[in-house]
């Protein structure tokens, strides 16, 4: 983990309570982190791991590790340092020499994962001689019963210099490790990152793409339930959780309790050290900051809609199945247009009203394409025109969904 805003330790103390709960069996945790751990958070993680009575070592990989990753940031600093990959993203790939010896096997989780099993079944997952155990995404495709993209494999160059391909591409946010095997191959991380640097263009997640470099003819094909992947299985996935590993890779996670697959989240994570008096009433605040700061630019931006149709008719335009809630939802009289465009307007912009008499008032998924067209035609937002959604004050439970609040906590 890293976590610069003290803000994100509490997704991994809600991982590691989900853990803890579904368990009887002795757990070691082994968290890998930077300086950036602060002295609450470790003694939260302290707190929350003798309420089970578990045991927990820290890693300050930054420091442990500090030669290495200034040699790491040498031969390719993109993977290191910037917004989107953090070092943390590659303390994974340095788990098997940053361990001591007698740490032989190795469960690795990212901190975005919820466990819904008895880790003990995983722990005793065979491994038949493999280096580690991972999930393909073959396998989720397979299980959702979704088509494969064949197309994929000549699109990414790693594919045809590492001997994966799709059938055996797997993600790297939950692992099964055997230690000493991979001790016996000496450290990957420097020569993964001289390969990741020769096609830079071509990979995308630089600790996965390193693994599947090195492992993808060696490793164990786990079930597709030992890494959920949410952004498929809210499409495709049965409507109650299963046993196995849930992984809100992306940020993935939402704020609807009602949803099964948050629900775990926040049935874990309300039983941490995190979840206290100050936290439930900063959310509150920031909660009621966010709606407070929605529905006032909600309410000027009505107020110029109605200067505006004050001066000229309105012109509705927006998908034909939209017709009917539109009309009822802004009081259209039967005299009033409804023009339904769906994205047709990338065929030409043919609308029959005046400008100057008429204001158009657009519902279109493609506004902000729209818009461009409209400014280079010399239209004038709120005099010609109007982004019709807007204007429509969005629904409590979706504003804080959309803002995430235990995101920006």
């Amino acid at each position: 983990m890293t976590d610069k805003n003290g803000t994100y330790s509490k997704y991994i103390g809600a991982s590691m309570c989900s853990l803890f709960e579904r368990t009887d069996s002795w757990v070691t945790i082994h968290l890998l982190h930077d300086d950036t751990l602060t002295e609450k958070n470790r003694n939260y993680f302290v707190e929350l791991t003798r309420t089970y009575g578990q045991q927990i070592f820290f890693y300050n990989v930054a420091e442990e590790c500090k030669d290495l990753l200034a040699e790491a940031r040498e031969i390719f600093k993109r993977a290191v340092d910037t917004d989107y990959y953090t070092p943390a993203a590659l303390y994974r790939l340095l788990a098997p020499i940053l361990l001591p010896q007698d740490v032989k096997r190795l469960i690795y989780l990212d901190a975005d994962t919820i466990v819904n099993m008895d880790i003990r079944k995983f722990w005793e997952v065979f491994l038949d001689g493999n280096p580690l155990g991972a999930v393909t995404e073959r396998t989720l495709m397979e299980h959702y019963q979704k088509q494969i993209d064949r197309s994929i494999d000549e699109k990414l160059y790693l594919f045809k210099n590492s001997w994966t391909d799709f059938d055996t591409c797997f993600n790297s946010g939950v692992l099964i490790m055997d230690l000493e095997k991979m001790r016996n191959m000496g450290e990957i991380l420097l020569p993964g990152l001289r390969f990741i640097v020769q096609h830079e263009e071509e990979c995308r997640f630089f600790d996965q793409d390193i693994l599947n470099y090195f492992f993808a003819r060696d490793f164990l094909h786990l079930p597709w339930n030992y890494n959920i992947l949410q952004s498929w299985d809210r499409e495709w996935g049965s409507p109650e959780p299963v046993e196995g590993i849930y992984h809100y890779m992306g940020r993935t996670l939402r704020y609807n309790y009602e949803e099964p697959r948050d629900r775990i989240f926040y049935e874990a994570f309300v039983k941490t050290p995190w979840c206290d008096a100050e936290f439930i009433c900063k959310s509150y605040a920031v909660t009621r900051n966010i709606l407070a700061g929605e529905l006032n630019k909600c309410v000027e931006r009505n107020r110029k809609a109605s200067a505006a149709w004050a001066r000229s008719k309105r012109v509705f335009v927006g998908p034909k199945k939209d017709e009917k809630q539109l009309r009822e939802m802004f009081m259209l009289s039967d005299e009033e247009p409804y023009l339904a465009m769906d994205d047709g307007w990338k065929k030409g912009l043919n609308l029959p009203y005046e400008l100057g008499t008429h204001i158009y008032v657009f519902f279109m998924n493609s506004f902000p394409e729209l818009k461009v067209k409209l400014d280079e035609a010399g239209w004038k937002e709120w005099e010609d025109y109007i982004d019709g959604k807007s204007i429509i004050i969005p629904h409590p439970t979706r504003l804080l969904d959309e803002y995430r609040i235990f995101l920006v906590m």
